[in-house]
């Protein structure tokens, strides 16, 4: 490993492996629609990769429980009850798992979070689906113009058995301040990544359930990628290998959930990263509106994004390139913008750090075709670049943290 790298891992390790590789890794699960399966895993990819592996303590195990009851929160915000429900569910079970294995951790905090998981469960159960809402998410997107005739009412329909595989490379770079510290300007190597997925069955109601399988990962050659990086990204990514899983969409592309399964001896890097895939995968795909739309149509989603304690607003807009005669094939492009207001930020995961936002934005752009016999778009590409700034305390030390980051993504369907 070259001295500079080397330099650059151990200042990135002092300053941010413990607690803000959290904050790096979770954040980044929020960027651009078409990147934001990717991103989660490429990100906590690379931050993980650099910092050194832990063994999972009790305080780890209730941050990644506390993680899924926040997750859990978001939906029943931002998503289907359903996809709430299942959430709060297993953060309740893993709860009542952890009180056993560990009964003499904090137990008024364990009993505290119990009895709220009790009484989340109980309401949301009770809450009937809003007047016109689709559990995937209906009332979410906006028409803004319906575009030419003839117009198609846009939803997916693929038949139980049905299979498609589809392979996602991604391409990295970022640039980090911390304090008076600035390292190189890293590049990651691109990152192929093969999936297949399964159609299991499709409700009268439309929605979709389907199976996922990750293939094997493969890190490809990047001019200006160093070596160093692409040899302590790969292991990470060999875990992901086999890993499956089960999830539900709606016949507009809304997700309602998504749960992975991980072997049995996971550790918490892999269980992590479990977790903010289950994250990202919410609103991984295209959102067709309810009305039926022609060339040239545009509709928007809107949305706050609760994630990792802090509160981002999200706007992504489509506009219907082109639509074939048969109304199952088109082209769609797509914009995205993201904010978030100065802020603090409120997370367990960083005990004793106190964060506060004062800037986080970003902006993208994304083009793919679909397929309404599929899940996934047969052929998609997208950019983003996204630039965020925090001032942190310590104890008692302050320093400011400033990161910028582009990425690009394609993916191709066999």
């Amino acid at each position: 490993m070259t001295l500079a790298i080397s330099r650059y891992r151990l200042r990135f390790m002092q300053t941010t492996c413990d607690q803000p590789r959290r904050l790096g890794a979770a954040s980044s699960t929020q960027w651009l629609v078409w990147l934001k399966p990717l991103v989660g895993l490429a990100v906590a990819a690379f931050l993980l990769a650099l910092c050194p592996a832990q063994a999972e303590v009790p305080d780890d195990q209730y941050i990644r429980i506390y993680s899924m009851m926040r997750q859990a929160d978001s939906l029943s915000t931002n998503g289907p009850a359903g996809a709430a429900l299942a959430k709060y569910q297993e953060a309740l079970a893993g709860l009542q798992n952890f009180q056993k294995t560990h009964p003499d951790w904090n137990p008024r905090t364990v009993t505290f979070r119990l009895s709220y998981l009790a009484d989340k469960i109980a309401a949301v159960s009770k809450e009937p689906a809003a007047a016109g809402q689709h559990a995937g998410g209906a009332s979410q997107a906006k028409l803004v113009e319906a575009g030419a005739e003839p117009r198609k009412v846009l939803r997916l329909h693929p038949k139980p058995g049905d299979k498609q595989a589809v392979t996602m490379t991604l391409k990295m770079g970022m640039e980090m301040k911390i304090g008076e510290m600035e390292p190189p300007a890293m590049k990651l190597p691109a990152m192929k990544m093969p999936m297949d997925l399964t159609v299991k069955s499709v409700s009268p109601t439309g929605d979709i359930t389907y199976e996922m399988a990750m293939g094997e990962a493969e890190i490809g050659e990047e001019a200006g990628a160093a070596p160093e990086i692409a040899a302590a990204v790969k292991p990470f990514l060999t875990k992901l290998n086999g890993l499956t899983g089960t999830g539900t969409i709606s016949d507009r592309g809304f997700s309602m959930g998504i749960e992975f399964k991980g072997p049995a001896d996971a550790d918490a890097q892999l269980r992590q990263m479990m977790d903010q895939m289950k994250e990202s995968f919410f609103t991984a795909m295209t959102q067709f509106p309810e009305e039926a739309v022609g060339p040239g149509a545009k509709w928007e989603v809107k949305m706050p994004i609760k994630s990792q304690g802090m509160t981002i607003e999200q706007s992504a807009s489509y506009e219907l390139a082109s639509l074939e005669a048969d109304g199952l094939h088109g082209t769609i492009n797509s914009t995205l913008a993201q904010n978030a207001a100065n802020q603090k930020v409120e997370n367990p995961a960083m005990a004793g750090l106190k964060l506060d936002l004062t800037k986080m934005t970003g902006k993208g752009t994304g083009k793919a075709t679909f397929d309404l016999g599929q899940i996934m778009p047969p052929d998609a590409t997208a950019e983003f670049h996204a630039d965020m700034a925090m001032k942190m305390d310590a104890g008692g030390q302050k320093q400011t943290m400033t990161m910028k980051m582009d990425m690009n993504m394609r993916l191709e369907a066999k």
